[in-house]
């Protein structure tokens, strides 16, 4: 696959959409990961913080594609996914989390330790939650 599409925040008031990358199994920081999926979007909800980010009521970077509500098919898997097969349909909530680290074992997924280097918690295509590509997108990385 190498083609793919998403809503991309272009200012206060604008989106558009866009080419993107098509996602790699790696996070936003280069780092290649094994425990997550390639979805193929199948649906992803318009949320009220997502219309926050565009009306400028809070501030999005440029660039960020956005959508943190996600249902998908996997069309790829890592090697560390266990209870996940190719074509399998999914929900996703809207945090990001390792499953690994302390805060996730106590169940405490929405602030992980390991997904944004800036502070605990990530989620996708929102504002200053680690830089994950979001979900209002043809692919993207879970």
């Amino acid at each position: 696959m190498s083609g793919n599409r998403g809503v991309v925040y272009l200012g206060s008031g604008k989106v558009e959409v866009q080419k993107i990358d098509y996602p790699k199994m790696q996070d936003p920081r280069g780092r290649k990961i094994e425990h997550g999926v390639i979805l193929k979007v199948v649906s992803t909800n318009i949320c009220g913080s997502d219309q926050h980010m565009v009306r400028g009521r809070t501030t999005a970077q440029v660039g960020l594609v956005l959508g943190h509500e996600i249902t998908g098919q996997v069309v790829e898997k890592g090697s560390d996914v266990e209870h996940l097969k190719i074509g399998d349909l999914v929900s996703v909530p809207f945090n990001v989390a390792c499953g690994r680290c302390r805060s996730c074992k106590e169940m405490h997924t929405g602030v992980c330790l390991t997904v944004n280097p800036a502070r605990a918690g990530g989620a996708y295509g929102y504002v200053d939650m680690g830089d994950w590509t979001g979900g209002q997108a043809e692919y993207v990385l879970v």
